[in-house]
């Protein structure tokens, strides 16, 4: 059902790439009769065909299942209810992604507004308190600097001025209170930084009738494309056809042979985002030494990816696979480099997060090479699409 290559199961499970494993662990769960389905975001290095094949399944499945996925398009294929954490709250709506989305972006845009009115509100309000309170500080002056006038009646008018100042005063603070006890919490993707350097080169990297082959199997047909410096290239084909191992090649870490050429312009410095980041380990003021980071600078990137405070002590390994995913992404973003790599950039990332990095590259026309098989994500930042055949 998965497609899998029956020769793939006589295979080292190790040897296998990331979709590769992630088809046959469904496979086998699929295997089991009688089970309540809990899938936790089992699209994660799934393939398009794979995507596809998936939600095939599902919907064809005549029992109920509970699946945990940031993919908006497969979502939708598959799912009737949709239960959000939305605002530390849970939100039970009926339908697919969209009809939910549809009605946040119209709470959204209806929050939005009322905090806007209530902010003008808040400010009128704050002005007239401190103009009050300068009322009541100017008869206090007066009274100071009076010595020969009738103190008697001075200290009693400031006496009233005082005490209905006070009075308005508390008034005006409470209703500042109130209004501020109506603002609501809107969810508002925060802009992450980036440090690109600029190059003048316009193609930062080649590639001409490009090919790799490990254990004297060719991975793919030949393949020619280029990455120029506004240029944001997606990076297409099945699972197992070899995206990663070509990113890399294009680092000079593939362990099998390359034929054609891949050539980098010169001194252009390269950043890759890994699929797989294992090697993040220890505390992140260590993460931050070891990689020459600011830790400040880091904590504040994880913040803006909406990790909490209380992580911060804990270990990278410890982690759950989201926040790994954040530290790995945390730190692409402050290494300095002209030309990035993403493989597969939207694993584990929410929605949130989703929304932030197309942001980011539609901001800063980021040049970039990337694996990725949410089309959503592809529409919505790809300037070319170079597919890797058979």
């Amino acid at each position: 059902m998965m497609g899998v290559d029956q020769v793939l199961c006589w295979q080292p499970y190790a040897t296998l790439s990331d979709g590769e494993q992630t088809k046959l662990q469904l496979a086998v769960l699929f295997a089991q009769p009688r089970v309540f389905l809990l899938l936790d975001e089992p699209t994660n290095h799934l393939d398009y065909a794979g995507r596809r094949q998936l939600a095939d399944y599902l919907c064809h499945k005549r029992q109920g299942f509970i699946i945990t996925s940031h993919d908006q398009n497969f979502l939708d294929q598959v799912v009737d209810h949709c239960l959000v954490i939305d605002c530390h709250q849970l939100v039970l709506t009926h339908g697919n992604y969209s009809a939910y989305f549809q009605q946040k972006k119209r709470r959204d845009q209806e929050a939005l507004a009322k905090n806007r009115q209530l902010k003008s509100e808040i400010a009128t309000l704050q002005h007239r308190r401190q103009k009050q309170q300068q009322w009541a500080q100017r008869a206090e002056g007066e009274k100071q600097n009076n010595a020969h006038g009738d103190m008697g009646f001075l200290g009693a008018k400031t006496a009233r001025l005082m005490k209905k100042a006070t009075h308005t005063g508390a008034r005006l603070t409470a209703a500042i209170d109130q209004r501020k006890g109506l603002l609501q919490e809107v969810e508002v993707a925060d802009r992450l930084p980036l440090n690109l350097v600029a190059s003048h080169h316009h193609q930062l990297l080649v590639a001409r009738d490009a090919a790799l082959t490990i254990a004297g199997r060719q991975l793919f047909a030949p393949v020619s494309f280029q990455v120029g410096r506004h240029d944001q290239v997606a990076l297409l084909g099945e699972n197992g056809r070899g995206k990663s191992s070509l990113l890399r090649a294009i680092m000079g870490t593939f362990a099998g042979q390359v034929t054609g050429t891949i050539r980098l312009a010169d001194q252009t410095t390269v950043n890759l985002v890994r699929q797989n980041y294992a090697v993040n380990q220890g505390t992140l003021p260590e993460f931050a030494r070891q990689h020459h980071l600011q830790l400040s600078m880091l904590l504040n990137v994880l913040r803006k990816l909406g990790m909490d405070r209380d992580t911060f002590v804990v270990p990278i390994q410890e982690m759950s696979m989201g926040q790994q995913k954040k530290v790995e992404l945390a730190r692409s973003l402050l290494i300095p480099a002209q030309l990035y790599l993403w493989d597969e950039p939207l694993n584990y990332l929410d929605t949130y997060n989703q929304a932030q990095l197309i942001q980011l590259v539609q901001e800063f026309k980021l040049p970039l090479l990337f694996v990725e098989h949410d089309r959503l994500f592809i529409d919505a930042v790809a300037s070319k699409r170079v597919v890797l055949k058979n």
